[in-house]
């Protein structure tokens, strides 16, 4: 049986790899790397802190890859619970791969061509036929207009929002190293608003599931590349209950805690999807349950 623990995870580390993952960083850059020119001599004029974090998505994206670190902790129930993982991302098309493990079981997600697929652990069950891996079109899923109870979707620009970002969005909190290296970190509110891209029904999802706003910290080097992201979320998830055809709703609170942390950028990525006759397609069934949920 699955717990209402293990379900929250669930939702975090898909939410982690695709509606806050390091691709989405991806596109967001405005063709501006960030350094503003003032004076002579070529000075650099000094940027505020919504400068700084808007210049970190083009400056990371032309770095091109990177080895990414990943720590979900779960709290429902009562419980906490929590999952650690590594991999690789490619921030130009969203390509990725991380193996995550939690109490010895371990899952490997990857991203190739906008599609997720996701590895359960052996024993698992869950997927039809026996098959291995669980595949999610994230296209189809963004434009169904909804994102299932997953919150997954498209990563190559679901951080566009950050290019929307004002002074009152951003505030420098303090600085700090991160595996060594020099940072200065930056507290950021995010409108959920902007995460739902122009879509009213996903808009009302995300508000019900997630609040009007998502706290994010993030941990910026000298070079304006992104060194760690972290993220917490307050979730909401529908429980239904009861008997004899009659079913009660209630809210499900859980909070998660993701952090992810780059380095060696640059670095190759080769991640292929798995073979069509390992994977169940579960992309319909995502885009009716957002639908039920809406």
């Amino acid at each position: 049986m699955i717990s209402a623990t293990s379900r929250t995870f669930r939702l975090a580390l898909l939410g982690s790899a695709g509606l806050l993952g390091a691709t989405a960083l991806t596109g967001c850059g405005s063709g501006d790397d960030g350094d503003q020119e003032g004076g002579s001599g070529g000075e650099k004029k000094q940027q505020s802190a919504a400068q700084v974090v808007q210049a970190t998505n083009a400056k990371t994206s032309k770095a091109g890859s990177a080895q990414v670190k990943l720590e979900t902790t779960a709290t429902s129930g009562g419980r906490t619970e929590t999952m650690k993982g590594a991999g690789v991302m490619d921030f130009d098309d969203g390509t990725s791969r991380i193996e995550l493990g939690q109490q010895g079981q371990r899952i490997e997600q990857r991203i190739v061509d906008k599609v997720l697929y996701q590895k359960p652990p052996k024993g698992s069950g869950g997927l039809p036929g026996g098959k291995a891996w669980m595949k999610i079109d994230l296209k189809r899923l963004q434009a169904a207009g909804g994102s299932g109870q997953t919150q997954v979707s498209d990563p190559a620009d679901s951080f566009a929002y950050s290019k929307s970002l004002s002074e009152k969005d951003v505030k420098k909190v303090g600085e700090g190293e991160v595996d060594g290296v020099k940072t200065t970190r930056y507290r950021v509110a995010v409108d959920v608003e902007k995460l739902a891209k122009g879509s009213p029904e996903q808009q009302k999802q995300l508000r019900r599931q997630l609040g009007d706003t998502l706290p994010m910290e993030l941990w910026i080097d000298d070079k304006g590349l992104m060194r760690r992201q972290q993220l917490e979320m307050t979730m909401s998830a529908k429980a239904d209950g009861g008997s004899g055809g009659a079913s009660k709703t209630s809210a499900e609170k859980a909070k998660a805690k993701v952090v992810m942390e780059f380095s060696d950028f640059g670095t190759d990525v080769n991640v292929q999807k798995p073979g069509a006759a390992e994977t169940a397609d579960m992309t319909s069934k995502l885009i009716k349950q957002s639908k039920q949920s809406a």
